[in-house]
């Protein structure tokens, strides 16, 4: 027995040896610290340098503008602009705000003058476009020389004036390539660089209304990184031609009387977006296609005189979609936050007042318990354009309203004219004026 514990107790102490021993094999660590994600940039800077008739504008040591003029260029008597009056056409990089590529407030038949925009997109190759929109036709005031020209007398639109007719504009990838001894930049436009626009030249009411340019896209290539990208964008007062490769001229005799007084203002935005990973982009503003949905959101706003109205964010609004020109306007409709149980009436209002220049009547829908109108489907004829001459808009499209229906031509359905003034109760076009063809009207 003695014999026996003892062999346990050597088994016991061998097996506490083994137990021990688990934590000796051979091993090793190795340990990755600081693993970033870091996102990168599109940063996109834009500067310009502004020429007007024979003057360019120049920066100081202080950063402000004053008129000089342009090498090789002669004054003229008189001088317009008078040389070293200041100007603000002229910026370093920076990113947009205040600044203004246009700010004229005297333009006279035969004016003319370009702007060398340059767009910088930092250290990440980038996709451009450029949206222009022209936010201010306003006849101002109605002088004579202006009635005997065939002018009609100033209404309460800010779209019913004839300078963004008459202001012609080209634009063009100032690149450098294409002729020899051509530099990126110089503010003349060379054989071989590409015009921006469409169809080259244009009035300001076509160009600049509402639309979206290509600067490059997936299919032209991106703006490399880190490298200066030139847009030339010339003007006239009148016509404006490129008679031949590489030239520009204004003959200001294209302009007439009926631009007098006249105020034109426009807009234009610069975007880009990343070219790595988005190799389908395109810029917007496509032709349409059938069956292509447009949409326009109605809202309830704040008048603002001589400018454009300013939106209501307060959740009332409606919403409008249409398939595109057709024979039809194929429409569907719906609203909310507006009166209850009260008739409405979908219009195109056309400037000036009371609405009916030509103006159509496109719908009428009743309102539930609520103040909401249900989505509603219709296909009427309108037997007209979006807009249709001599409505004041017809430079920028056509406004589309939602009026009480007792206000409209005393509730019949019919074209109007308005016929009371409650703008508390209606939706506006939220300052975004449509186009639509009717393909069936003459």
């Amino acid at each position: 027995m003695r014999k026996l514990l003892l062999s346990l107790a050597v088994i016991v102490a061998v097996g506490g040896a083994v137990a021990a021993s688990t934590g000796a094999f051979f091993s090793d660590t190795e340990t990755s610290t600081g693993n970033t994600f870091t996102a990168g940039s599109i940063d996109l800077t834009v500067d310009s340098t502004q020429h007007y008739n024979n003057a360019v504008c120049v920066l100081d040591s202080d950063g402000h503008g004053t008129w000089q003029l342009a090498p090789s260029a002669n004054a003229t008597i008189p001088q317009y602009p008078v040389i070293g009056d200041s100007c603000d056409g002229t910026w370093v990089p920076a990113n947009l705000g205040a600044q203004k590529f246009f700010n004229f407030p005297d333009v006279k038949p035969g004016d003319s003058g370009e702007d060398t925009v340059s767009l910088h997109v930092g250290t990440n190759d980038a996709y451009a476009c450029v949206d222009v929109a022209i936010t201010k036709n306003d006849d101002v005031s109605s002088v004579q020389p202006e009635l005997t020209a065939g002018d009609v007398a100033n209404t309460d639109s800010i779209f019913d004036g004839e300078l963004a007719q008459n202001l012609n504009f080209f634009a063009w990838v100032d690149n450098g390539a294409g002729t020899q001894g051509a530099i990126p930049g110089d503010n003349i436009w060379q054989a071989g660089e590409p015009p921006l626009f469409t169809n080259n030249i244009g009035p300001a009411s076509d160009v600049l209304g509402g639309k979206s340019y290509t600067l490059a896209n997936s299919q032209t290539g991106p703006l490399v990184a880190s490298t200066t990208n030139y847009i030339g964008l010339a003007w006239c007062a009148g016509t404006l031609t490129t008679p031949t490769p590489g030239t520009i001229h204004c003959d200001g005799a294209g302009m007439g009387n009926i631009a007098q007084t006249d105020s034109m203002v426009a807009s234009i935005a610069f975007r880009v977006v990343q070219s790595r990973n988005n190799s389908d982009f395109v810029c917007g503003n496509v032709a349409p296609q059938p069956g292509v949905t447009h949409s326009l959101r109605l809202e309830n706003e704040t008048i603002v005189a001589d400018g454009p109205w300013t939106i209501i964010n307060d959740g009332t609004h409606g919403y409008l979609a249409w398939t595109g020109d057709a024979n039809e306007f194929n429409y569907t409709f719906s609203a909310q936050g507006l009166t209850p149980s009260t008739n409405y009436d979908l219009i195109y209002y056309a400037d000036g007042w009371p609405g009916n220049n030509p103006g159509a009547f496109i719908g009428t829908f009743t309102t539930d318990g609520a103040g909401a109108i249900a989505s509603t489907t219709a296909n009427p004829n309108l037997n007209t354009d979006l807009p249709e001459l001599p409505d004041g808009n017809f430079a920028v499209g056509a406004k589309i309203w939602l009026v009480r229906t007792s206000d409209y031509n005393n509730g019949t359905l019919a074209t109007g004219p308005m016929t009371a003034w409650n703008p508390s109760q209606y939706l506006f076009e939220g300052n975004v004026y449509i186009h639509y063809d009717d393909t069936n009207h003459l």
